[in-house]
């Protein structure tokens, strides 16, 4: 595997060609859906970049956010099912500390999103939306969903459950239970095991989890290097950029 150096200097050079490749009137439709997708793991990348190399927190949120922006475009604009994809999508969205695109990213949805959640899949997702919605009335109806599931699978998202539990008691205990039960190496493993060189970095869903407690006031003090502490406090930037001119069209 790369080095993160070498991943996040590629991803500079893989972003201009993206980029270019969108505003040239030759490149065709599927081309053009690739590159905006490929624009959320450069951004993915560059974000982990700025924090682990440049130690530059700021430009890492910018990061993070455009990451949720491009989530946005593309559901509004192509119906992508991104919200059946896992957590990761909108988990990083709350990393950027950008309210006003949580709560919109709180309220997506795709043509087939409500069919989907009702009968078990895309739980974990709904879920988050109702967290940062603050719905509880929503979220015990999803937990009592997740509850339905087989065992086998209903086992994998204990530490899920116990999370969204523990946000609706605000109970402190319960919360860091479940983040520390998403730590420990074999279920890191298997939870990130699709994240690339990111697991070797971050813990998805445990740092975003994490960062959802603090959101709403439960700073939930979490010791571990895959949960980097300089990310947890809500800290807004003055200013996030677009930087890519499709997103404009979303507003």
């Amino acid at each position: 595997m790369l080095s993160l150096r070498e991943i996040y200097t590629d991803s500079i050079r893989g972003e201009n060609e993206a980029v270019n490749r969108i505003l040239s009137p030759q490149t065709s439709s599927v081309q053009y859906k690739g590159d905006i997708t490929r624009l959320w793991y450069i951004n993915e990348e560059q974000a982990l970049g700025n924090l682990f190399l440049n130690k530059n927190i700021g430009e890492c949120k910018q990061c993070f956010y455009r990451c949720g922006r491009i989530d946005e475009y593309e559901i509004k604009k192509y119906d992508a099912r991104i919200l059946d994809w896992g957590t990761n999508h909108l988990l990083h969205a709350t990393l950027s500390d950008n309210i006003p695109l949580m709560q919109r990213y709180a309220s997506l949805s795709h043509t087939h999103y409500a069919w989907m959640v009702e009968r078990g899949h895309s739980t974990l997702t709904y879920a988050i939306q109702q967290v940062i919605k603050e719905d509880w009335e929503k979220l015990r109806w999803c937990l009592d969903i997740m509850s339905a599931k087989k065992p086998a699978t209903n086992k994998g998202i204990l530490p899920d459950r116990k999370f969204f539990e523990g946000m609706i008691a605000r109970d402190r205990v319960m919360i860091t239970e479940a983040i520390l039960e998403l730590l420990e190496a074999k279920t890191h493993k298997r939870r990130n095991k699709n994240a690339g060189i990111a697991q070797e970095y971050i813990s998805t869903p445990a740092l975003g989890y994490t960062k959802l407690a603090w959101l709403k006031g439960i700073e939930i003090e979490i010791d571990h290097p895959l949960i980097p502490k300089e990310l947890l406090p809500y800290n807004p930037l003055e200013k996030y950029e677009d930087k890519y001119a499709f997103l404009k069209e979303i507003g």
